[in-house]
């Protein structure tokens, strides 16, 4: 049970709350999956109003981001009109200072917007154990939605130095509806590695969680060429994908370096192209990197193109040809306005087809 009322007093926010259950098959799913947290433990954390001054809001061990994300101008107003209806969480330290376990956006409001005094906050007693700690930020994240591959990073990064990796696989990884396999932690780990321009386009949504993973076994050079690219062009999740699919095979062909097969003047002057937009140098640096990774392809696309010039098909005729040109076939298709202008053209078009094929 979770009972609230605010009591207005000077430099504070005052919440009472207190969280509740004689029964842990209530609690949400996630919370059940939390391991190391005793019954009793997870039946009631107390509030306490705490004294921002004594909130290391510098310290980041259960923050699950690696660089300060500012609040929105959503929860801001939604603060100052309301208050906290869900307080933060804090971790009591030895020394009777507290490190923050969730809540960050919102103490960083009431302390730096609206210069309070104290905020009242669920204490998690110096006795629990840290992963069981790290577990319920991760807890408070997922009941807020889905978790950006960033942040499921960062939590295993720090899972791992807490207990060993088969264990944070097997207790966690089916959190995120994954199976408990180290393949699965090895790749979300390596996300955290990445530098911060990189990590902070992966949660803006900049650049594609697969695109990162395979990003993080390439050298710092080569990374931040295809980073450069995609950034620079806005590239979509497929286009990411076959970007670094690409680069990664022609590197390995030719023994060079991605930066260098992306530092090609060719290439250089489509991106720089002064009257271009985004997507027509999208369009001409992919195809440019296509032509360069499957020569034979490119062959057949110039010759499917002067073939289509020289037919110079009718109005709603038009020809395709099979995926990546792997057969001869060739289709076409005709287009009528409706069954009577198809009627009226069936004859002719029947009689054609008989004596091809007679």
């Amino acid at each position: 049970m979770m009972s609230v009322s605010t009591q207005p007093e000077a430099g504070s926010l005052t919440l009472n709350c207190q969280l509740q259950t004689d029964n842990l098959s209530t609690l949400p799913s996630p919370f059940r999956l939390i391991p190391t947290l005793s019954a009793n433990q997870m039946k009631s954390l107390p509030i306490q109003r705490v004294p921002i001054s004594l909130i290391d809001r510098n310290d980041h061990t259960f923050s699950l981001m690696p660089f300060d994300d500012p609040p929105s101008k959503e929860l801001t107003k939604h603060i100052v009109h309301s208050g906290i209806l869900h307080p933060p969480i804090l971790k009591q330290t030895e020394s009777g200072n507290f490190l923050i376990v969730s809540g960050r956006k919102r103490l960083r409001i009431i302390g730096d917007l609206l210069k309070l005094a104290a905020c009242d906050c669920l204490i998690v007693p110096v006795e629990f154990d840290p992963l069981a700690t790290l577990a319920l930020a991760l807890n408070e994240t997922l009941l807020s939605g889905p978790v950006n591959p960033l942040t499921k990073a960062v939590f295993f990064s720090k899972a791992i130095a807490l207990c060993p990796p088969e264990e944070a696989a097997r207790r966690f990884l089916p959190l995120f509806g994954l199976a408990p396999h180290p393949y699965h932690l090895q790749q979300i780990v390596g996300i955290a590695t990445l530098e911060q321009p990189l990590a902070l386009a992966l949660h803006q949504g900049r650049l594609e969680e697969k695109t990162a993973i395979a990003m993080t076994g390439l050298s710092f050079r080569d990374r931040f060429a295809i980073f450069d690219l995609i950034d620079t062009l806005h590239l979509s999740v497929s286009s990411q994908r076959k970007l670094i699919i690409i680069c990664q095979d022609l590197a390995k062909r030719h023994d060079t370096s991605i930066h260098d097969i992306l530092a090609a003047q060719e290439l250089r002057e489509i991106i720089d192209h002064p009257e271009a937009n985004a997507p027509q140098k999208t369009t001409q640096a992919m195809q440019y990197l296509t032509r360069k990774h499957a020569p034979n392809l490119a062959a057949a696309e110039k010759e499917f193109s002067q073939l289509t010039k020289r037919l110079n098909l009718p109005k709603g005729a038009s020809l395709s040809h099979s995926p990546s040109y792997e057969k001869d076939e060739l289709t076409l298709s005709l287009t009528f306005a409706n069954q009577e202008a198809l009627l009226a053209a069936w004859p002719a078009l029947l009689e054609s087809l008989i004596m091809k094929y007679k």
